[in-house]
């Protein structure tokens, strides 16, 4: 066969390659399979390859060091997972009294520069308290309308 990306390998499973409109470094991830692979595994293998490659030159071009958290295929980040578990679930359930112990420990996650946040999480934990979803819902409007873009860019895989 002619160039264009094939191999002399005509066991592998077949790799997809990018669109000329969306270049990524596909030549630089491709992950040979051996003959033995499962479709699927190589399948699998490519995609974690990409999206570690993506990951990587993002890293690379901003200086910055790749994410070992966020969209799947990678793990949740930790203040994502937290607010998943405790907030979402209780205001699911409309439980006021878990969504106001949640918001007040929220208070105690406050990043330097992110001069709102408790107050923010403390009128949320005072609607709870007060039995106003609204007011909750408010509050968390509030906070991800000025903080959730910044925390994610700035520090999405930081502890909490």
């Amino acid at each position: 066969m002619g160039g264009m990306g094939c191999t002399k390998d005509e066991g592998a499973a077949p790799v997809a390659s990018a669109s000329a409109s969306a270049p990524m470094p596909t030549a630089s991830v491709t992950v040979a399979a051996s003959a033995t692979a499962s479709a699927s595994a190589a399948a699998s293998a490519t995609v974690t390859a990409t999206a570690s490659a993506t990951a990587a030159a993002t890293a690379t071009a901003s200086g910055k060091p790749a994410a070992t958290c966020g969209d799947k295929p990678m793990p949740p980040c930790p203040l994502y997972a937290w607010m998943k578990a405790n907030t979402s679930a209780a205001m699911s359930a409309q439980d006021l009294d878990a969504l106001a112990v949640a918001l007040d420990k929220v208070v105690g996650f406050a990043p330097a520069g992110f001069g709102n946040w408790a107050s923010i999480s403390k009128d949320g934990a005072n609607a709870a308290r007060a039995q106003s979803l609204d007011g909750v819902k408010a509050s968390c409007r509030g906070c991800h309308n000025q903080y959730k873009d910044r925390y994610k860019k700035e520090m999405r895989d930081r502890p909490i």
